[in-house]
């Protein structure tokens, strides 16, 4: 095992009592351990708390379809993560598709990065901030909560964390082994979601401008960005279509400094109350300035801290340049972010801590983090209200009530997949019609044509039971022609709403015919 690293100023050293270098060493790998430990349990219990929504029961559902069909996401246009769909289809079949077993490897992905950024931490900055910056991970709300959803952004953490090792290792090193590593792991990367070329992007950024501290190095870095040019060329084919246009985004326009506000406060808590968020924001926004001033000003370090702030910095203006041209602005997006700005925050109370009169500032800044965490942990991450769409308690609703013969009528149409998926779970609805129509946005579509399909899909109905997502229809539905006709043709009873989604029964005087 590696020796801790200690320094003349180190904290350990401060004490008023002499501690062996073993005994520092098993405490800080104790600490470790219990901070991976607390990790683990925050992301591997509670996953069947909530529902899957629409976007994890999407993805679930087409990991279902026979393997051929989720091989061709490797060159479909708008796949954001064809490798985790091939990898979630093939673990489906084992485990099944219940919440817990779907979330569990986004789960295990999000334990993994605590100990990988302490590792990279500790590289960059040494083991008093990596072992900080593994803590904060480790109760960091927006983390945990990606670490619970099926989908593939912890994953994408774990890859980036292992690409920016791999290069750091093979800058420093030059050998053949740390190059080949930082290839695969960062074509797995790319494959893992579009939107990680910002970190290569970020990585290549540091290597141009740090240039000088590398020579002899530049042979083996070109040849191994050329060698990663060729598995991006089919998504980057794909995103340039999006950034000229080419495909349809539901991401609203955001100006920078409502997107620094956004990844502030998600990378902070996540979502509490709002003034708690500011503060939280802006206490994590001082650190991590002061962890990049403090790492710059370390002069018996390589140029480490740039990394760290081209890292925290590039995903973040990179999806906002990108939006000036096709709005694809998302947080989730920019995840990869949060490794290094919680790096730099750490950096800030590791140099905070190396001063005896910076140790109480350092002390209260970490009770005020860890007090700012553990809200959103207690009341959103391991909520026992609803904090996703309810799916499943809509759909549950509906089995227990239906009769023969009736119909679901699912709007937006798109959300099929959401019966899809529970009508396994709740076999009496796989025994109902279910009902869908387009968008409004095509301008052939008005009422008569409406009620003219539904009549084609259904035959002597004449109770429809109406899920919907209230969040979604105005976009589809901007004049609610559906429920218009609905409410105007029948009597609507057994009403329910719960987070996310609405039900309702509307019971016809005659069938419908």
């Amino acid at each position: 095992m590696t020796a801790v690293e200690t320094r003349p100023s180190d904290p350990s050293r401060t004490l008023p009592f002499t501690l062996s270098d073993r005994a520092i060493s098993a405490i800080h790998y104790g600490a470790l351990v219990a901070i991976v430990v607390v990790g683990a349990f925050l992301r591997l219990t509670a996953l069947r708390r909530q529902s899957l929504w629409f976007d994890e029961i999407d993805v679930v559902v087409r990991a279902q379809q026979p393997l051929p069909e989720v091989l061709r996401t490797f060159v479909a246009s708008g796949e954001n993560g064809p490798l985790y769909n091939i990898l979630l289809a093939l673990w489906v079949r084992f485990a099944g598709i219940s919440e817990p077993a779907v979330r569990f490897p986004s789960a295990i992905a999000g334990v993994l990065a605590i100990p990988l950024l302490y590792l990279l931490g500790r590289r960059l900055a040494g083991s008093t901030t990596g072992l900080l910056a593994a803590g904060l991970l480790a109760i960091s709300p927006y983390h945990v909560w990606y670490s619970q959803e099926a989908k593939m952004y912890t994953m994408v953490v774990v890859l980036a964390l292992v690409s920016t090792l791999a290069l750091v290792e093979a800058l420093e090193r030059n050998r053949l082994v740390w190059w080949v590593a930082w290839v695969i792991a960062t074509s797995l990367l790319f494959y893992t979601h579009v939107a990680t070329v910002l970190v290569f992007a970020a990585q290549v950024a540091f290597a141009l401008a740090t240039r000088r501290a590398w020579r002899g190095r530049e042979r083996s870095w070109l040849l191994a960005v050329g060698v990663l040019t060729l598995p991006y060329v089919p998504i980057a084919l794909w995103a340039a279509r999006v950034i000229g246009g080419g495909v349809v985004t539901w991401m609203p326009d955001v100006g920078l400094r409502e997107a620094v506000r956004i990844f502030a406060i998600k990378f902070a808590v996540f979502r509490y109350d709002a003034d708690i968020q500011d503060r939280a924001a802006l206490l994590y926004a001082a650190l991590a300035v002061a962890g990049l001033i403090a790492l710059a000003r370390d002069r018996r370090q390589r140029p480490w801290w740039l990394m760290a702030g081209l890292l925290c910095v590039v995903p973040v203006a990179g999806l906002w340049i990108v939006s000036l041209r096709q709005s694809v602005f998302s947080d989730r997006y920019g995840i990869v972010a949060l490794p290094a700005y919680l790096l730099l925050v750490a950096a800030a109370l590791a140099w905070m801590l190396r001063s005896r009169f910076g140790q109480p500032l350092a002390i209260a800044a970490l009770a005020l983090l860890v007090a700012f965490a553990w809200g959103p942990l207690r009341d959103v991450n391991r909520s026992h209200t609803a904090q996703k769409e309810d799916w499943r308690s809509a759909y549950a609703w509906i089995a227990e009530r239906a009769e023969p013969g009736d119909v679901i009528l699912i709007h937006p149409g798109y959300l099929i997949t959401t019966h899809t998926y529970f009508e396994q779970r709740e076999r009496r609805l796989a025994e109902l019609q279910v009902v869908t129509i387009p968008t409004f946005k095509v301008l052939w579509l008005d009422e008569p044509l409406m009620i003219q399909l539904i009549r084609d899909q259904v035959s002597d109905a004449r109770r429809f039971w109406l899920i919907q997502s209230p969040d979604r229809v105005p976009d589809e539905d901007p004049d609610a022609t559906l429920e218009g006709w609905l409410r105007a043709s029948g009597t609507a009873s057994h009403e329910l709403r719960v987070n996310g989604v609405e039900v309702a029964l509307y019971e016809f005087p005659d069938a419908l015919r």
